[in-house]
């Protein structure tokens, strides 16, 4: 046999190296079409960090494509081995072609539930393709192939390939990989905004943050880097069409407050004469009550971001990249409002200083205090001083009270609980399926009464200073709680968007709103265009800057309403909840976590033409 057509398994593995690294120059071409949809950086370390993260981030994806073919390599003879070389190639590069086509349409990446969708999409609906469409689609992907194939039968029959740097190569490009990673840890810290809108487009790209850790040493001061990059006149990100036409506001000569009033983790069977005395009494006759409304997370950061910004949880991470504050905020401070943020947790901890309060330049630390109690009485206080300094100061104001005690199971040593038995602190470490709920709801319950003591004294320095009938008041919560309640072991928040979850209290009160209840469906995402609508006077329509309606509207009742966890989106119907996960995994579950068919609605058809109403089409 001639030398030529022998391979020992090292030559095999270098052209097979060789092979991945062609193959990565039209990785990078295709990654092109992701182009339109990025925030393109005007500065310099922007521009590294775009250069770097394309070079580095797309050749480690590559080279995690490769190892299949290196290993085939080292046991497969070379005259076998283009074959299954040209299959896998010609398949991720097909794959990276459709994601970048699926991500132009609805800035998702290919996922399990996109190709369920596809599939179950028999009217056209979602996907319509003509018959030209498939015979390009099918031409392409036949000439990959064939070009994969000539590609890969060259180089393993070329010895040439043996005397290329292949190794050092792939040295310099995982360089680049790290080298934008560290690049995205001081920019993420320091609240770069040209390196940190980035990063929620490219496929499997997870950058690196240690903000808390150089806080901790003494490295960074992330208040006084934050401060010098709030910029006002950056509105919204430059790849949303949000709003979709110019803004149209003029609130009226009066202007009332706008006061929110939220509690972390408090379930809407939470309020009431006996769990919430104070609010109850204050607002029985006088707010007006949803008695079926659903937040817009099962967790903090998504439950927040609905109720401001009212979009859904798909449009977060690009928000947050992008430091794009909500029209809500920005319009109450083209407005003349003081804005004046009160919170008893961090709100950098969840990316509020970057996204819902971004246009802030000094946002107030959390309360001090050792403890949820010890902070929700600090806040309070620090509110009712900041009330007492403006007493003659007539300027319209903005403010919001994030409670924290139900979040943390907190309880005074020395209040009397009215709720009886219960434990005496929580610890998600002990709880199973034998443990009796009632010890927990309760401590829960008492965490809430005890706030409710606290809103208590706000209520009644509205009254005192005249402000009370000016003030438009939101009470309602980020998410809500579980206690083990349909037996499935669930507890807490952020695993499932049942009721008990999602279902938060919501109640309005001020100028402009009718006392009474209100029983259709509603969600956080209404709540936005209803303060746009009626606080700012905006005339546009609400589909024009949200995915909400006007809670001021008796008839409305939402046939589905979204509602988004860290990693995962659900579209929640009145009979059933489509659950698709963070890696396109997805389950249909009743409102008491029962699995149901698994079939695509109607309904979520509907809501996946939603979801992308704001994305440049």
């Amino acid at each position: 046999m001639p030398q030529l057509d022998y391979f020992p398994a090292r030559q095999r593995l270098r052209a097979s190296l060789a092979f991945a690294l062609i193959n990565l120059v039209l990785v990078w071409l295709i990654a092109l079409r992701y182009t339109p949809y990025l925030e393109v950086p005007e500065d310099a370390l922007g521009i590294t960090y775009l250069i770097l993260t394309w070079a580095g981030h797309f050749a480690l994806l590559t080279l995690l494509a490769w190892l299949p073919i290196g290993m085939l390599a080292l046991v497969l003879p070379r005259r076998i081995l283009w074959l299954p070389a040209a299959l896998l190639a010609s398949a991720g590069l097909w794959l990276l072609l459709l994601d970048t086509g699926v991500y132009a349409q609805y800035r998702f990446h290919i996922n399990n539930f996109m190709v369920s969708l596809f599939l179950d999409d028999k009217n056209g609906d979602i996907f319509s393709f003509s018959l030209s469409t498939w015979l390009v689609v099918g031409g392409i992907a036949l000439a990959l192939l064939l070009a994969e194939a000539w590609l890969a039968a060259r180089l393993f029959a070329s010895p040439g390939v043996q005397r290329l740097p292949l190794w050092r190569g792939v040295a310099v490009l995982m360089v680049a990989m790290m080298a934008s990673h560290l690049i995205h840890v001081i920019a993420d810290a320091r609240y770069r905004q040209s390196v940190t809108q980035q990063v929620g487009i490219f496929p499997l790209l997870f950058p690196a943050t240690a903000k808390d850790f150089m806080e901790e040493h003494g490295w960074l001061d992330p208040r006084a880097a934050r401060a010098q990059r709030v910029d006002l006149g950056k509105q919204t990100a430059d790849t949303l069409q949000w709003p979709k036409n110019p803004l149209s506001c003029s609130s009226p000569s009066d202007q009332p407050n706008l006061l929110f009033i939220v509690l972390d983790s408090w379930r809407q069977d939470e309020y009431g004469p006996e769990n919430t005395p104070a609010m109850y009494a204050a607002l029985k006759n006088e707010g007006l009550r949803f008695r079926n409304h659903f937040s817009g997370g099962n967790a903090t950061r998504n439950g927040i971001m609905s109720l401001f910004y009212g979009l859904t949880g798909n449009y977060y991470q690009m928000l947050q990249d992008t430091q794009t504050p909500p029209l809500l905020i920005t319009q109450l401070q083209k407005h003349g409002y003081e804005m004046s943020i009160f919170s008893a947790a961090s709100l950098n901890s969840v990316g509020f200083d970057r996204s819902v309060f971004a246009s802030i330049p000094k946002l107030r630390p959390a309360a001090p205090g050792d403890t949820s109690v010890d902070r929700d009485r600090n806040m309070t206080q620090e509110w009712l001083e900041w009330q007492a300094e403006r007493e003659n100061d007539k300027t319209p104001w903005f403010s919001l009270l994030f409670y924290d005690a139900p979040h943390g199971y907190a309880v005074p040593a020395d209040m009397k609980r009215p709720f009886e038995p219960s434990a005496d602190s929580m610890d998600y470490l002990t709880l199973g399926p034998e443990t009796d709920p009632a010890l927990i709801r309760n401590l829960h319950r008492n965490a809430a009464y005890f706030d409710d003591q606290l809103i208590a004294k706000v209520i009644e320095r509205l009254k005192e200073s005249g402000e009370w009938e000016n003030t438009v008041l939101v009470v309602t919560s980020d998410h809500g709680q579980s206690f083990n309640d349909f037996g499935r072991n669930y507890w807490g928040h952020n695993s499932h968007f049942a009721p008990p979850q999602t279902q938060v209290p919501m109640i309005l009160h001020g100028p402009g709103i009718s006392a009474g209840e209100h029983a259709g469906t509603t969600s956080h995402l209404d709540l936005a265009p209803t303060l746009m609508r009626h606080v700012l006077g905006c005339t546009n329509p609400a589909s024009d800057y949200s995915h909400g309606d006007d809670l001021l509207d008796p008839s409305l009742d939402h046939d589905w309403v979204a509602a988004s966890s860290y990693l995962d989106l659900a579209v929640i119907e009145k009979d059933r909840i489509t659950v698709i996960d963070g890696a396109g995994g997805w389950e249909v579950v009743d409102h008491q976590m029962a699995p149901q068919e698994k079939a695509i609605s109607p309904v979520v058809f509907k809501a996946i033409q939603a979801l992308k109403r704001f994305y440049p089409q």
